[in-house]
């Protein structure tokens, strides 16, 4: 039973209402239907442990309709769905006329070019584009960006289909995008170099930065550490698709959360499983890794993790809300599927929110208020970017500019869960480690790698939920085209 005392009265529902809820829920965990993909096998050559995270824990992010400020946003839980060569498409149209003209950008490519087999790169544009345009229409995506990027180098950036179905605007790679969960390593490395500065520790119990409070009555809340909360091994519940934080999101969506709520919220539920011998998924962790990173500098989080990370990487269209927010509000994004029950069920959809596209039912997310939808993830699943900055981003942090060598061990050193260090996932691609992550919100479905053998990044982002196929799959196609290209695996 889901103990949410003291974070705000919910609003009077149904008991039919709710049991709908809950058995909505219940069915999107169990066939992953939220797809926050976190671990991927590209090819017959790969060896991976992990099986799919991430499904659905952002489930309660959204698109902002104003640059009005708003605490944070929901991150994205990670539950488990092999990766199969045969993907599942449901409920959706294959005749290529259904999708509306798109037009690939890449850098200082202009659409012009797009008929052009390939580019002095070395890149197949043309395939890119093809097997692009045939998973959107796979996984009824509205619009799709993609980013590729060998080293330093300017990302190639791609761009299909439309910002908004009622408006038919082209999406662009200067829109913003929320990325959900690939904001946790973002944190993960924010935290280390508070440690390398000697500010933190891993390992010291997280009472010495935030008191004996904290936790409230948690069970083992006296000795959590940071490695535990980076690691998914305090036993939290995976808050952002719980139930009873969803009946409770929906009744105040014009109303922030602030993070001590959402840990409260999570320290009260008490331990969902062995406390640091398990791995559990919990957005809740890096939540909490947020307020620390706050109480050891004196500093806002996105000021920490701008200085820090963004500035340093040279990063101009990355914010972390609420107290940073893009200059322009991020693209509409479109639920279905479970969702779309979950969301018809517990709050009044406007008549315009509802879509019939490739033969789903969406509802768009820009249609509600954003206070509560953008601010249930923060350090945890909150960031908003264009695709070229989150490719760059991400390499950034495993680049060795950031953090010592022996921190960035300490990060891609898998604990107690063999794919999985400190806020990162480590699996192997054509016998290369590999480092990803992803994130789910409503309604996107984002995904990135980075391959330090061959300093390639590949990230990609879908403004759906749930996508089936999910993104991976997208990315398991463009990489081996990507490593062909480059000439990559001589």
């Amino acid at each position: 039973m889901t103990n949410s005392s003291g974070i705000g009265q919910t609003r009077s529902a149904s008991l039919g209402v709710k049991s709908l809820w809950i058995l909505c829920l219940t069915l999107v965990l169990f066939v992953g239907a939220c797809g926050n993909d976190n671990s991927i096998d590209i090819s017959t050559t790969a060896t991976t442990q992990a099986e799919l995270r991430e499904t659905g824990a952002n489930s309660l992010e959204s698109t902002p309709t104003s640059t009005s400020a708003t605490p944070t946003q929901i991150a994205t839980t990670e539950s488990s769905s092999e990766i199969t060569d045969e993907p599942s498409i449901p409920h959706t149209k294959t005749n290529d006329e259904a999708l509306p003209e798109t037009t690939p950008s890449t850098g200082a490519i202009t659409s012009a070019d797009k008929d052009l087999q390939g580019y002095a790169s070395g890149l197949d544009i043309e395939a890119i584009h093809q097997v692009s345009r045939d998973w959107m229409v796979s996984a009824g995506a509205p619009g799709l960006v993609v980013a590729i990027a060998q080293g330093d180098e300017e990302p190639w950036t791609f761009s299909w289909g439309v910002s908004d179905l009622d408006t038919a605007e082209p999406l662009s790679t200067d829109d913003y995008v929320r990325i959900g969960s690939v904001t946790k390593p973002v944190t993960t490395v924010t935290v280390l170099s508070l440690v390398e500065d000697g500010l933190l520790d891993l390992d010291v119990p997280i009472t010495k930065y935030l008191g004996d409070n904290w936790y409230n009555t948690y069970e083992h809340g006296a000795a959590i550490t940071l490695r535990h909360l980076m690691g998914h091994t305090a036993g939290f519940v995976d808050y952002a698709f719980d139930p009873g934080f969803f009946v409770l999101g929906s009744a105040r969506l014009d109303v922030p959360i602030q993070p001590h709520e959402i840990v409260r919220f999570a320290t009260n539920y008490g331990p969902v499983a062995d406390f640091e011998s398990e791995f559990h998924y919990s957005t809740a962790g890096h939540v909490v890794a947020g307020m620390v990173i706050e109480a050891a500098t004196g500093n806002p989080a996105d000021v920490e993790i701008r200085s820090r990370i963004l500035d340093p990487l040279g990063l101009e269209n990355t914010y972390l809300p609420p107290n940073e927010l893009p200059p322009t509000p991020v693209v509409n994004s479109y639920n279905g599927g479970l969702l779309y029950t979950a969301f018809s069920s517990l709050t009044r959809v406007p008549d315009e929110a509802h879509h019939d596209y490739l033969g789903n039912q969406y509802i768009a997310t820009n249609s509600y208020p954003q206070e509560f939808l953008q601010t249930a993830g923060w350090t945890g699943g909150g960031m908003e970017a264009t695709i070229g900055d989150v490719s760059k981003m991400f390499r950034g942090l495993f680049a060795g500019e950031l953090i010592n060598d022996e921190l960035l061990t300490e990060m891609t050193t898998p604990s107690v869960e063999l794919d999985y260090g400190l806020g990162v996932d480590i699996q192997y691609i054509a016998d290369q480690v590999a480092y990803s992550h992803g994130g789910t919100t409503p309604a996107f479905s984002t995904r990135v790698i980075y391959i330090p053998e061959w300093d390639l990044t590949l990230a990609a982002s879908a403004n759906v939920l749930p996508a089936n196929p999910n993104i991976q799959e997208l990315l398991k196609q463009l990489i081996p085209i990507t490593t062909q290209g480059w000439d990559l695996e001589q």
